[in-house]
């Protein structure tokens, strides 16, 4: 089985641990990141110049703001700019139960944003935010208080995959040093403007950093190749991932 096909297996998971049944029935059919320790992110009210249809939640809306002021500032030079004005609608299909979505536009901007109810009551935020103009692509998740869970700015979904894989591997041979089961990592496609046929990205949670490279367009088999860091306990690890998901550690 080669890694892309891995991706809906290693995903659902991660999103099992600290759910119930019931809540995995309510999300059946959504993409949904790991569920870690949040991040701080302040508590945003709706936007002035929102257009929002009585059926869209103002809680809805006030997720969208919390997401665009920390792309804001995580992003500022190719975020969307303050003070446009967003256009939405309930995409949420005829007959659902326990999960909605919603759409807005601005322009070129397009977000969409998945509310599925993990537990009766309690929401979870998963959005994706694209402008092909920009080439600009990014996906998160946020809790029901609008904190960040998980965060990505083009990273394809493969090196999700990846860096799954090697969190678990590390979490087995290095119990005692390696990063903790439930981390809010903030990812970014890092690869230098005009580079043709080389991916590189960085996810950061706290005092950890990985890095994820790997070629494209070669005869060769894919390999991913990874360094885990941490800038407080110097621990360090080096290894890659080939198509198949096996990990070899380089000593």
């Amino acid at each position: 089985m080669d890694l892309t096909k891995r991706v809906l297996s290693v995903l659902l998971f991660t999103i099992t641990v600290g759910m119930l049944p019931s809540s995995l029935t309510a999300c059946d059919g959504f993409w949904k990141t790991p569920t870690p320790i949040p991040t701080s992110t302040p508590t945003i009210p709706p936007s002035p110049t929102a257009t929002l249809p009585s059926d869209i939640p103002a809680e809805v809306i006030a997720a969208r703001d919390a997401a665009l002021a920390f792309l804001r500032t995580t992003y500022p030079a190719k975020a969307p700019p303050e003070g446009i004005s967003w256009v939405g609608r309930n995409t949420t299909p005829p007959g659902v139960v326990g999960v909605s979505s919603y759409e807005f536009v601005s322009g070129d901007w397009l977000l969409w944003i998945g509310r599925p109810e993990i537990s009766p009551g309690m929401f979870i935020y998963e959005m994706e935010l694209t402008n092909q103009q920009a080439f600009f692509h990014w996906t998160g998740t946020f809790d029901a208080r609008y904190t960040v869970l998980e965060s990505n700015l083009n990273v394809a979904i493969e090196v999700l995959v990846v860096r799954e894989i090697v969190l678990s591997y590390v979490r087995e041979h290095y119990p005692d040093q390696a990063p903790a089961a439930l981390l809010a990592w903030i990812g970014e496609r890092t690869t230098p403007e005009g580079a043709t046929g080389h991916e590189s990205c960085r996810f950061t949670a706290g005092d950890w950093t990985m890095t994820v490279d790997y070629d494209l367009g070669t005869a060769a088999p894919l390999v991913y190749q990874v360094e885990l860091r941490n800038a407080s306990t110097a621990f360090e690890w080096r290894g890659q991932v080939d198509a198949e998901g096996t990990v070899l550690e380089h000593r």
